[in-house]
């Protein structure tokens, strides 16, 4: 007997776009989130660098 073509098993080329679209927009929100959390770090250290940057250390004494 022949297969009709709703008697198919497993995913379709369009079932595997919308799940590699699916993968896609959940990786970009995860890229942007760890973007946000980096720049949410820099503000947070850029203070602390820039009060160290300030102090100039004197230069050594060569012999």
């Amino acid at each position: 007997m022949s297969k009709n073509n709703t008697d198919k098993e497993g995913l379709t080329a369009d079932d595997l776009a919308l799940i590699a679209a699916i993968l896609v927009v959940i990786g970009d929100i995860v890229a942007l989130w760890a973007v946000i959390a980096a720049r949410n770090e820099n503000v947070d250290v850029a203070p602390v660098a820039a009060s160290i940057s300030r102090h100039k250390k004197k230069p050594r004494k060569r012999a």
